[in-house]
């Protein structure tokens, strides 16, 4: 097993930022909230690139192509997404450290309705989404604000007549964070890729001044955990006092079956690689209870194909999943903090998840 370490990446928009979620319906164009992977791949690899590498490089490939390194999708402030079991006060939503009336995690809850925690307020609880600091307990939050445009003319040169669209856009001043896992013996020449910061462009409307980030190095979010792997999973029990498996994931994620057909859930067979036994059948093979989404990739080839890629269906980030164990097994606990890699597409930050993760018995 090779070794690999973690190096830290800000994305600072210097200009309104535009990473479209897909063909835009109607006239409006939505942005999504962080900057995907496949991003922060093509942002180095340019770089590499334009310091004189080729794409024939033996370090290239292992950087870029071959999948031995995982860049991360890029997050406000290095912030995680709010697990979509979480529940707030309909009418004062948000942490206990913002103020607000406070969050619950329902996951792991069999109780149908839920009622504010506050001791002041019996209001029902709704939805919370977004993105948290695990650190300070606080909700981050990326500013966005909407742009309307008009298609040109290509004869005359000005509006077109009933050509209007609307983009949504992130603003500028704001810091994104990816994790870059590389392996050890490529983390010299990854840095070197981050020495001096520079700036690029990414995502749609560059031609009018969209898109310029600066980039640089920076130190990785950590991602604080009380007490061991073990001492998490003990936590998570239903009442019958059966042990259960929680995945959360921290990124979107693909999967697929045995026909290569993409799921919208994944199975046990999925999480081997975050050190689960599946081959002595000690969890159930379906979830029994989960709160997720869905969302269709899309993109495009580089050159010189530039073709638009099929488009797949992942999970999104923040989506949890309950497993049960098969009856009388009692469950080993895999070594490790239990966060990894699942899924396809890791290369390009798809499927980093978390078994366990302590938001679910904090906010419980």
């Amino acid at each position: 097993m090779k070794l690999v370490t973690q190096i830290g990446l800000s994305i600072t928009t210097l200009s309104p930022l535009l990473l479209s979620k897909g063909p835009p319906a109607g006239n409006l164009i939505e942005t999504l909230d962080f900057i995907p992977g496949n991003t922060v791949r093509g942002l180095l690899a340019k770089k590499y690139m334009a310091k004189g590498g080729k794409p024939k490089d033996d370090i290239f490939r292992r950087l870029f192509l071959f999948g031995e390194t995982c860049f991360g999708f890029a997050s406000i402030n290095g912030s995680q997404t709010i697990p979509l079991s979480a529940r707030s006060c309909k009418y004062n939503s948000g942490f206990i450290e913002d103020d607000e009336h406070g969050v619950i995690d329902i996951f792991l809850s069999d109780k149908k309705e839920k009622r504010c925690i506050n001791k002041d307020c019996n209001y029902p609880v709704d939805y919370f989404q977004g993105f948290w600091n695990p650190t300070t307990g606080s909700k981050e939050t990326v500013r966005k604000h909407l742009i309307t445009r008009t298609a040109i003319d290509s004869i005359r040169g000005s509006a077109s007549y009933g050509q209007l669209y609307s983009q949504r856009v992130i603003d500028e001043s704001q810091t994104f964070v990816s994790v870059i896992e590389v392996p050890e013996d490529l983390k010299s020449n990854l840095k070197s890729l981050l020495s001096d910061h520079f700036t690029a462009y990414i995502g749609k409307g560059c031609s009018r001044g969209q898109g310029w980030v600066e980039v640089k190095e920076a130190e990785p979010p950590a991602f604080l955990f009380e007490g061991t792997l073990k001492e998490r999973f003990e936590r998570f029990n239903n009442d019958k006092g059966q042990p259960l498996l929680a995945v959360t994931l921290l990124s979107d994620a693909i999967f697929y079956d045995e026909y290569l057909r993409d799921c919208t859930a994944p199975d046990v067979s999925h999480l081997e690689p975050l050190g689960i036994n599946i081959k002595e059948n000690e969890w159930k093979l379906k979830h029994y209870r989960a709160f997720a989404s869905q969302r269709l990739v899309y993109g495009f080839d580089g050159k010189p194909l530039q073709l638009p890629r099929q488009p797949r269906l992942s999970v999104t980030a923040g989506s949890v999943f309950l497993f049960e164990p098969e009856n009388g097994i009692n469950p080993t606990v895999p070594d490790g903090n239990g966060i990894g890699w699942i899924g396809d597409n890791n290369m390009e930050g798809f499927g980093h998840a978390v078994l366990w993760h302590p938001f679910h018995y904090q906010y419980q």
